[in-house]
């Protein structure tokens, strides 16, 4: 085996490695460490024959850094991905704050933070929709793609493509506010409608009596409702996300 295929395998090997670091599903707690290593493993000995060979000078100091680029490129690539990911569980966040249930925190090991019930629930449904259409081998097969238009060892600054997260941030708090916006729009005419009984009798103290036990309910049975909806707005929204990864990569620096 010749250094050049070595080095070439080490440098698919870290884009690849640093998509997984971030990818939806597979970065989340509780999958096995060598889970993914096996299959950063077995993608990276099907795709580096395929691929030209890396234009890496076989210094440590190139090689730290060719290696550290690549990583780079994949976390970048992921995090596309990811920001757009996690609206579905932003929306549902909103919701869970709004409706009373923001006390009852759970971890969601999909995003590795501590939401309310409802947001884990939707962010653990998420990531089986995710795998469930095949979103993630979509997502594996454009990395695939990215070799042959960016040959591995070519980037010279992938900060560049650093700036999809800045427009992705965007498109995720616009989505998470369009998916929640129905319970939100539900919950503020309820605060009006106890906001007017209150007026009319102020010795019954209506918002403890009436308003948060309505709240809850129709804000539940809101949710139940718009779920269907939000978990196809999200699949488009990821699907989007997923078929960007070539244009990220138009925005990095390669020689």
């Amino acid at each position: 085996m010749s250094t050049a295929l070595l080095v070439t395998m080490g440098m698919v090997a870290s884009r690849i490695g640093g998509v997984f670091m971030i990818m939806p599903a597979f970065n989340a707690r509780g999958v096995p460490k060598m889970t993914r290593i096996l299959c950063i493993l077995a993608l990276t000995s099907i795709i580096a024959p395929m691929v030209p060979l890396a234009a890496v000078t076989p210094t440590l100091g190139h090689l730290v850094f060719a290696i550290a680029t690549e990583v780079l490129v994949g976390v970048i690539i992921g995090g596309v991905v990811t920001f757009i990911f996690g609206s579905l569980a932003l929306a549902n966040e909103f919701v869970t704050n709004q409706i009373g249930h923001g006390a009852a925190q759970l971890f969601d090991p999909m995003l590795k933070v501590s939401h309310g019930p409802i947001s884990t629930l939707a962010s653990l449904l998420a990531a089986g929709v995710f795998i469930g259409t095949n979103l993630h081998l979509v997502l594996l097969i454009n990395v695939a793609d990215t070799f042959h238009v960016v040959p591995p060892g070519s980037v010279i600054n992938p900060i560049g493509g650093g700036r999809w997260w800045i427009q992705v941030v965007g498109e995720m708090l616009s989505a998470a506010l369009a998916m929640a916006g129905p319970v939100l729009a539900l919950v503020f005419l309820i605060h009006c409608f106890v906001a007017v009984l209150t007026k009319l009798a102020p010795q019954m103290n209506i918002f403890f009596s009436l308003g948060m036990i309505l709240t809850m309910v129709a804000g539940l049975w809101m949710c139940i409702i718009i779920m269907p909806q939000q978990f196809e707005a999200h699949f488009a929204l990821v699907s989007q996300a997923v078929e960007r990864v070539p244009l990220v990569l138009s925005e990095m620096d390669v020689r």
